[in-house]
């Protein structure tokens, strides 16, 4: 039971299946082979890289950024679309720590991905339903807003 939770959080990580065949590699979890997805950066076309501000809402199977929003309730009001995906090259500022259920304001130097239009099971991030991806390369300003759910109306 314990290998069929283990293979079901590592297929519920992964984006859609209309990533490229080489993007994901084979993997045995307590006797149960699935399909490891290798990641964003090295899987996805993106335009270069420029800054980005906006506030990011870090929750459960959701990650996601509303880039030109100032405030927890300005960002509450624009349909999210984008996922934004930190990963082991994004580079943090000393004393940033990223808490479930918190919002940010940010400053960063990213990469949209060439395609901000994909449709649901076809996109980003949780379930391959968000359409738009950004990607950090170094975030060079932050704020913790607190907790999401107390601090704007609808999340």
């Amino acid at each position: 039971m314990r290998a069929i939770g283990l293979a079901m959080a590592l297929l519920v990580a992964l984006p859609a299946m209309a990533a490229p065949e080489h993007c994901f590699t084979p993997s045995e979890h307590g006797g149960v082979r699935v399909m490891v997805y290798i990641g964003d950066r090295k899987c996805v076309e993106f335009d270069e890289p420029r800054e980005f501000t906006g506030i990011w809402i870090n929750a459960f199977e959701s990650s996601r950024f509303n880039e030109g929003a100032t405030s927890l309730a300005e960002a509450g009001e624009r349909k999210p679309l984008v996922w934004l995906s930190l990963d082991d090259q994004s580079i943090r500022p000393a004393g940033f720590r990223v808490k479930l259920g918190h919002a940010y304001r940010l400053t960063m130097i990213a990469r949209s991905a060439k395609d901000m239009n994909r449709q649901p099971l076809e996109g980003y991030g949780h379930f391959g339903m968000w359409p738009g991806l950004v990607l950090v390369e170094r975030i060079t300003a932050w704020e913790d807003l607190g907790p999401a759910a107390e601090n704007a109306p609808g999340h």
